[in-house]
C-alpha cells in the first residue's frame, strides 16, 4: 500500500517475499464483525471497514491472508502486533481494541480512521509548508515519545504509516514491526532507514528519529535525502554510494530554523541527531515559535481521487509485504563518507542563508555574499547558493540604494535560471528586481511562476502586494500582506510591510495601526533597528517627536544606519531645530555618502540655518547629482522623481522640475508622499494655485497637516487664506 517494507534480521538468510493473491471475494462476516469493504490489501493482510454489532460501531478489521496464517503460530504473529499497539497509549496512535481467529483466520480490530495517509495526501497536493509539516512532527515525536516509553521501537515510520484524521488528529499507525527496545534485530523501509542500520547495528531510539526526520523532509520537498534504485540488491548499493541531497537543495525558501532541525534528525552520525522524541519536539515547537505542547493540524481538503483509490489509503495499517535479510559488510564506512561530504557542502550555504534570514541585525547581508560565494565555488552548479546571493545584493541596494549592486543581482539570477532549476525563491527576487524597476508585466511573470512552484511561500504574497500597489490595485495590498502573516505569523517582516502600507499608502493613512505593527514587529525581533526606526517615523507622522526621536535613537544603538540618522535629523528639523538637524544629516551622509535624501534634507535644513544659504545652493546639488544616478536604475520611482523634481524647484530651474513632477503623479497619484512634495516644488516654483491643488489633496489622502504647519518653505503658503480653508476641512 505503500514503499516496500523490509524487515533485517541478525542472520543473512533471504527470506521469500511471496506473492500477493489475485483479488477474490471476500467473507461478508469475520466472527460477530459485519466486513463491509475492503479498504486495503497487501502481501501479508487485508483491511476490513467493519461493523461491530456489539457496540453498533464502524471498526477496522485486519486480517492475516489465509495463506499466511497457519494456525496458532498465525495467531501468536498477529496477537505480537496487537499487544504491541496496544501498549502505546497516546491520542495520536490508534486504538487497539481485540485480536482473536475466526473461521481458521487470525485478525484484529481498532478504530476505524476516517482521513489520508500523508503519502496520500503529498501525492495530491504536494509538499506542504514548513510551518504544517512541524505541527504534523510535533504530533508524531508525541506519539513516538510514548512508543518508546513503552520500551518499544517502531521500526516503521513512513508517510504511508501516518494519517491525517478527516479532523486533523495526526496518527501513528502499523506497529508490524515494531520491537522491543532490547531486541537485536533491525528493519523499516528502505528510503527511511537510518545508515547504521543498513551496516548491520539494531534499530534504536535515534534510528526512529532519523525515519521522522526523512518524513519531515519529505512532507516540505516531495523526495527523500537518498533515492535508492529499484532493484532489491542494487538498493542497499545506491543507497550506500548515491549523492545525498540537502533539503534546502530542493527547497532553499524554508525557514532556517525549520530546516536546521530536520537536518539534526538525519545527521549521518546518530549521536548527532536527537537524543530522544521529547528534544526532537522542543526543538520543532522552537522553531516555528510555538510552546511545546502539540497543536491540532488545520484540516485540509481531500485528495481529489476516486472513491476506490481513496478508501485504499484510508485505514493505513500496511501489512507486511516483504521479509528479506541481506547481509551489507563494510557499507557504513561508504555511507558516511558519501554522506559527510554532501552535508558539508552546504555547510556555507544554510549559514549564509541563516543571515540572510535575520537581515535585519548589522552586517548580516555582507557577511552573506562571501559564504554564498564560498558555496559557489566549491559547487559552481548548486542552483539555491546562487539565488541566495542574488536577493543578498538584493537587499544590499535596498538598503543603500548603491546602484552597483543591482547588475550583480541580476547576473546571479541569471546564473541560478541558467543552471535550470526551479525555485520560487529566485522568481521572487526576479518579480523584486523588475516591481521596482517599473516593470509590471515581467513582474507579475516572475511571481505568478514562484506562485505555481509553491503556493505556500509567503514571501510571494509580500512580493506581489509590492506590485499591487505599483499596479494601483490599493484593494489588494492589504490582503496579500495578511496572506503572508497567515502562512508565517511568527516572521517581522509581514508586520513591518503592513505597517509601511498603513503609513504610506492606505488612503486614508492609517498612524495608529501602523504604531501597532510597527510594535508587532519589535515584539518578534526585539533587537531589530529597522522596526525601531520605522516605529520612529510613525511617531513622527503623529507629532510624537519625542517618542519619535527615542526611537530613532533606539534604533541607532543597534546600528549606526545612515537613514536612521536621516530620519532623526528630520524630526529636529521639525522641532525648529536646524543647526542640530544639519548635523545630524551630515553624520548620515558620513556614513553613506550616496544618500539622496539625506543629502536634501541636509540642503533644506542649511537653507533656514542663519547664514546657510550658500552652502544649502551646493547641497542641493549634491543631491541632484545623487538623484540622478539614482534615477537611471528607477526611472519609474514616483517618490524619486518627485523629490528630483523638489531639488530642482528648490534651485529655481523649472524646466526640469516641472516634468518630473507630472511624471510622479502620473505614476503613482494617490501616494500622500507625492503629492506634498509636488505641492511643495509647485510653492518654490511660484505657482500657488496648483500648490494649494496638490496640498489639499495630499492632506485627504492622509499627509499631517502638521508637517505643512512646520514646513519653513511654506510659510507664506500659509498665510493663504486659502489654506486655511483647506486646514479647516482636515
Amino acid at each position: 500500500m505503500d514503499d516496500t517494507t523490509y524487515t533485517l534480521h541478525d542472520d543473512d538468510r533471504p527470506r521469500d517475499r511471496g506473492a500477493a493473491p489475485p483479488p477474490d471475494p471476500y467473507p461478508a462476516t469475520w466472527g460477530s464483525f459485519e466486513l463491509r469493504e475492503r479498504v486495503g490489501r497487501g502481501g501479508f493482510g487485508e483491511v476490513f471497514r467493519a461493523w461491530d454489532p456489539k457496540l453498533q460501531r464502524e471498526v477496522a478489521v485486519k486480517l492475516i491472508l489465509e495463506s499466511r496464517s497457519q494456525g496458532e503460530a498465525g495467531y501468536e504473529t498477529v496477537l505480537r502486533e496487537a499487544r504491541l499497539t496496544a501498549k502505546v497509549r497516546h491520542p495520536n496512535v490508534v486504538a487497539v481494541h481485540g485480536v482473536d481467529l475466526h473461521d481458521g483466520r487470525v485478525g484484529f480490530w481498532t478504530d476505524f480512521v476516517r482521513g489520508w495517509t500523508l503519502s496520500a495526501l503529498l501525492a495530491a497536493q504536494g509538499p506542504l509548508a514548513a510551518h504544517e509539516a512541524a505541527h504534523i512532527g510535533i504530533e508524531l515525536c508525541g506519539a513516538l515519545g510514548a512508543v518508546h516509553a513503552a520500551d518499544l521501537l517502531h521500526c516503521d515510520i513512513k508517510p504511508g504509516n501516518v494519517m491525517r484524521e478527516e479532523g486533523g488528529r495526526i496518527l501513528l499507525m502499523d506497529f508490524g514491526i515494531t520491537q522491543p527496545s532490547s531486541h537485536t534485530g533491525f528493519g523499516g523501509t528502505l528510503r527511511y532507514m537510518a545508515p547504521e542500520l543498513l551496516a548491520g547495528q539494531p534499530a534504536s531510539v535515534e534510528s526512529d528519529i532519523y525515519a521522522l526526520g526523512v518524513l519531515l523532509f519529505e512532507l516540505v520537498t516531495g523526495k527523500v535525502p537518498v533515492e535508492p534504485s529499484a532493484s532489491a540488491p542494487d538498493l542497499l548499493q545506491a543507497y550506500a554510494t548515491g549523492p545525498r541531497r540537502s533539503i534546502f537543495e530542493l527547497r532553499p525558501g524554508l525557514p532556517v530554523p525549520f530546516a536546521r532541525v530536520v537536518e539534526t534528525a538525519i545527521s549521518i552520525d546518530p549521536k548527532q541527531r536527537y537524543s530522544s522524541a521529547g528534544q526532537f519536539l522542543v526543538a520543532l515547537s522552537d522553531a516555528i515559535g510555538v510552546s511545546t505542547t502539540p497543536i491540532p493540524v488545520t484540516p485540509v481538503a481531500a485528495p481529489r481521487r476516486s472513491r476506490a483509490w481513496m478508501v485504499a489509503w484510508m485505514v493505513g495499517v500496511v501489512p507486511l509485504l516483504l521479509l528479506a535479510a541481506y547481509a551489507v559488510p563494510g557499507i557504513r564506512n561508504r555511507l558516511e563518507h558519501s554522506f559527510a561530504q554532501a552535508t558539508g557542502a552546504h555547510a556555507d550555504y544554510l549559514k549564509a542563508q541563516e543571515l540572510l534570514d535575520h537581515y535585519y541585525q548589522p552586517h548580516n547581508l555582507e557577511n552573506s555574499v562571501p559564504l554564498f560565494q564560498k558555496n559557489i565555488e566549491r559547487e559552481p552548479r548548486f542552483a539555491p547558493a546562487w539565488a541566495g546571493l542574488a536577493r543578498a545584493y538584493w537587499r544590499r541596494y535596498q538598503d543603500t540604494r548603491d546602484a552597483k549592486f543591482v547588475p550583480l543581482a541580476k547576473d546571479a539570477c541569471a546564473k541560478a535560471v541558467e543552471l535550470g532549476q526551479n525555485l520560487a525563491s529566485l522568481h521572487v527576487t526576479l518579480g523584486m528586481i523588475y516591481t521596482d524597476a517599473g516593470r509590471n508585466d515581467l513582474a507579475t511573470q516572475e511571481l505568478q511562476q514562484a506562485l505555481n512552484l509553491d503556493a505556500t511561500n509567503p514571501e510571494v504574497y509580500a512580493a506581489q502586494a509590492d506590485l499591487f500597489r505599483k499596479q494601483g490595485r490599493a484593494a489588494e495590498v492589504e490582503p496579500a500582506i495578511r496572506r503572508a502573516i497567515d502562512l508565517d505569523p511568527k516572521d517581522w517582516r509581514w508586520a513591518n510591510q503592513l505597517g509601511l502600507y498603513y503609513m504610506y499608502n492606505s488612503a486614508p493613512v492609517r498612524l495608529a495601526d501602523a504604531v501597532r505593527e510597527f510594535q508587532r514587529a519589535i515584539a518578534l525581533t526585539p533587537d531589530n533597528a529597522r522596526a525601531y526606526n520605522n516605529l520612529g517615523v510613525a511617531y513622527k507622522n503623529q507629532e510624537r517627536f519625542a517618542e519619535a526621536k527615542q526611537s530613532f535613537e533606539k534604533a541607532i544603538q543597534f546600528e549606526a544606519d545612515p537613514s536612521y540618522f536621516s530620519n532623526l535629523g528630520s524630526t529636529l528639523q521639525l522641532e525648529g531645530d536646524y543647526a542640530k538637524a544639519a548635523e545630524t544629516f551630515r553624520r548620515a551622509l558620513e556614513l553613506n555618502a550616496n544618500n539622496y535624501v539625506a543629502a536634501g534634507n541636509l540642503a533644506s535644513a542649511l537653507m533656514w540655518t542663519p547664514g546657510g544659504q550658500e552652502a544649502a545652493h551646493k547641497a542641493y546639488l549634491d543631491a541632484i547629482a545623487l538623484a540622478e544616478t539614482f534615477r537611471t536604475d528607477r526611472p519609474k520611482d514616483a517618490l524619486l522623481l518627485a523629490r528630483l523634481g523638489s531639488f530642482y524647484a528648490s534651485i529655481g530651474d523649472s524646466a526640469k522640475s516641472l516634468p518630473l513632477l507630472r511624471q510622479a503623479l502620473a505614476l503613482d497619484p494617490e501616494s500622500p508622499q507625492v503629492l506634498y512634495k509636488a505641492g511643495e516644488a509647485y510653492e518654490l516654483l511660484h505657482n500657488r494655485e496648483e500648490a494649494l491643488r496638490l496640498l489639499g489633496r495630499a492632506l485627504r489622502a492622509g499627509y499631517s497637516l502638521e508637517y505643512i504647519r512646520r514646513e519653513p518653505e511654506l510659510a507664506a503658503l500659509r498665510s493663504d487664506v486659502r489654506f486655511s480653508a483647506l486646514a479647516a476641512k482636515k
